[in-house]
């Protein structure tokens, strides 16, 4: 990190490396477009690496790109854009199943939670998406987000309850 905050084109290159595929899944799955999430996530690394200077080490610098990125994706969608279209990722990326007779299903399965999670409003997208897919605490997602735990807690729950009953049906053949 101190070869980047120096300026190191070469060490950033290293850091685009580490991070730069977890922030392409995390704007996908909340702009619901992995096209779009890979142009957003390359904006918000650029952003980070202009900003270098501002980088206080108050947190970890993942978390640091994350509220960069974060905050790309907030402004895309407040600039009146709605998801596009269920993400396009497959089902070997949402899907644990790896036994050939269930495939299909998990396909299937992980087809329609992209599906759903296009559908959710973005500040319930990105709850669920920050605690259930990049596995962050409430406070860790205090710290990106800048929104009370509670509230948080609110809209995980709110996207849990929406993703079910969107997915019932589906979930009930399992």
């Amino acid at each position: 990190m101190e070869r980047v905050l120096d300026g190191d084109t070469e060490a950033f290159a290293g850091v685009v490396r580490r991070h730069g595929a977890r922030l392409v899944g995390l704007c996908a799955r909340v702009v619901g477009s992995r096209d779009l999430g890979e142009e957003l996530a390359q904006e918000a690394l650029a952003r980070a690496y202009a900003s270098l200077g501002a980088f206080r080490g108050d947190c970890r610098f993942r978390h640091w790109l994350a509220r960069i990125a974060l905050n790309g994706c907030r402004d895309w969608l407040k600039a009146g854009a709605r998801a596009e279209r269920p993400a396009d990722l497959t089902g070997e990326e949402l899907s644990t199943w790896r036994h050939p007779e269930r495939e299909a299903s998990g396909r299937q399965l992980a087809a329609a939670l992209a599906d759903a999670l296009s559908r959710l409003p973005p500040k319930y997208r990105e709850a669920f998406t920050l605690f259930h897919v990049e596995s962050l605490s409430y406070q860790e997602m205090r710290e990106l987000t800048g929104v009370s735990v509670n509230a948080l807690k609110v809209r995980v729950h709110r996207a849990r309850q929406r993703l079910l009953r969107d997915l019932g049906d589906l979930l009930e053949g399992e």
